[in-house]
């Protein structure tokens, strides 16, 4: 069952056939109004790893248009379209500014929380991460799909971030996410009760020992002893405030570098509480994987999807550092290409998001980091090699730039490609393509002259022809691309390992 889906998460949840999920803990975009950014490079403009803002456009109206049709026969879309068109008034049926935005965002997720609650079996619950600049008009729509008598708590994670936060905001510091829960039935859902432990204070009233080493008080009431081993600890509210955020522990070894990531004992927390060992476990917008290691680590079984194959590197490699699993061995993928036949289908269509899509997987993997998809001068991918510097007697960092075509590849690109490689001052210049290499194209490279290190010489511009073979075997990479042996892939944080059976540190200090 364990399995990574890349692609548009409402067309695959439409895929997953009734009631086949136990839990869904998911951190889907805010509409905060706020761009998340990963940065690629001090010189270069900053690559959205996703854009959190919407926009009343086409695609929305089409969406409404959709949810109107399959509200004729289907009860959990009338609920949400009835829902839509109250917000409509509410927020009068503007189609631009906060309001407009609004209406694009809550047309996006009420489809896909609909379809989130046709895959809950009866025993299911979901918990839906937000923030308080929509998680108001969320309760309403949920409240619509699953009912008001299964919504069970609002629970409030305290960010621990106004104590000494210094800002120049004109009123107060946001301190909190929103977790709404919900159930998708009241008489059977799972949940496991959480206990804490008992406070110093509470503890000390425990002084007495007995024979055995164990700590009591006298209970007068009932002429009884009441021991400290045998109490449960105090049980969880629903405010969270013990689990630090990544802006009050920035040093945290989980992290990994990705924009919106959570810590992965808050989802450990809302995974224990409910579910079970071997249930299954659905993050539609997993993003870097939190919920996806936390259900591992919980011996849960697990669905993740996300939109961005950006998120697949840092994912696969967080289940290899920490569970030591291995794609297609110990879990699947869907939606991303392994072969040549998976490529061309993939780019098949001509949809621009899936060429900036393969575009930024094909420079990944190559070490590069990916350039914004607009405007970004002629070149996918950028990162150094280390070189010996004569002049300043040290190794300086070099520029390697890539771009990628995956149409039938022409000596005027290469050209092209050679303007931007001085226009950049680049020392290395990879051009990737899908079909062959011509002799022009090569004689072009070579005019492009080569570049000593270690008194090694190597091609200035380099090509690199996907093809089956690197399919099959993806060390053949270094074999192609000629780079000093101290070409360094700048590592992305690695995740600890998860020993199982006992419990894993998350937070430095």
């Amino acid at each position: 069952m364990n399995k990574l889906y890349f692609g548009d998460n409402l067309e695959i949840l439409r895929e997953i056939d009734d009631e086949q999920v136990n839990l869904i803990c998911t951190d889907p975009p805010f509409n905060s109004g706020r761009d998340y950014n990963a940065f690629i490079d001090d010189s270069l403009a900053q690559k959205k790893a996703f854009t959190d803002t919407w926009t009343w456009d086409i695609a929305a109206q089409d969406t409404r248009a959709d949810i109107e049709r399959r509200a004729h026969t289907n009860d959990t879309y009338k609920a949400l379209e009835e829902c839509l068109r109250g917000y409509d008034l509410v927020l009068r049926r503007s189609v631009s500014g906060s309001r407009g935005e609004m209406r694009a965002y809550l047309a996006f997720m009420g489809p896909r929380l609909a379809e989130m609650h046709r895959v809950l079996t009866q025993n299911g619950s979901i918990y839906l991460h937000c923030d308080p600049t929509a998680s108001h008009y969320l309760k309403g729509i949920m409240d619509a799909i699953f009912g008001t008598d299964n919504f069970r708590r609002e629970i409030i994670w305290n960010l621990n971030t106004a104590s000494g936060y210094k800002s120049q905001v004109n009123g107060f510091i946001r301190g909190h996410d929103v977790i709404l829960y919900y159930v998708k039935n009241t008489d059977t859902f799972v949940f496991n009760k959480i206990f804490q432990p008992h406070k110093p204070e509470y503890i000390k009233r425990f002084r007495k020992v007995d024979e055995h080493g164990r700590h009591y008080r006298d209970d007068r009431q009932n002429k009884t002893r009441q021991y400290l081993d045998q109490t449960r600890g105090v049980a969880l509210t629903d405010v969270w405030s013990d689990i630090m955020s990544f802006q009050q522990n920035a040093t945290s070894v989980e992290l990994l570098g990705y924009p919106t990531q959570k810590p992965r004992l808050l989802y450990e927390r809302m995974i224990k509480a409910s579910s079970n060992e071997d249930d299954i476990v659905l993050d539609p917008f997993c993003g870097c994987g939190t919920t996806i290691d936390a259900a591992h680590t919980l011996h849960r079984q697990w669905m993740g999807i996300d939109i961005t194959i950006l998120a697949l590197d840092p994912m696969r490699q967080r289940l290899k550092d920490r569970h030591g699993l291995e794609p297609s061995i110990d879990y699947e993928i869907e939606g991303y290409p392994t072969n040549m036949q998976e490529v061309r289908k993939f780019l098949k269509e001509g949809d621009k998001r899936k060429y900036h899509d393969f575009s930024n997987w094909a420079v990944t993997r190559l070490g590069l980091k990916p350039t914004r998809d607009i405007g970004d001068g002629g070149l996918d991918g950028v990162g150094y090699v280390m070189l010996w510097n004569p002049q300043l007697m040290k190794e300086t960092d070099a520029r390697i730039i890539a771009e990628v075509k995956t149409g039938r590849p022409t000596i005027a690109q290469v050209r092209a490609f050679s303007r931007v490689m001085d226009k950049n001052n680049s020392e290395v210049g990879i051009f990737i393509t899908l079909g062959p290499i011509s002799t022009g194209m090569r004689q072009e490279a070579e005019s492009m002259g080569r570049f000593e290190h270690n008194r090694q010489s190597y091609p200035r511009l380099q090509f690199w022809q996907i093809d089956d073979a690197y399919f099959e075997n993806p060390d053949i990479i270094n074999k192609i691309v000629q780079l000093p042996i101290e070409w360094r892939i700048r590592p992305s944080q690695k995740s600890e390992r998860h020993f199982a059976g006992q419990q894993a540190e998350l937070l430095r200090g």
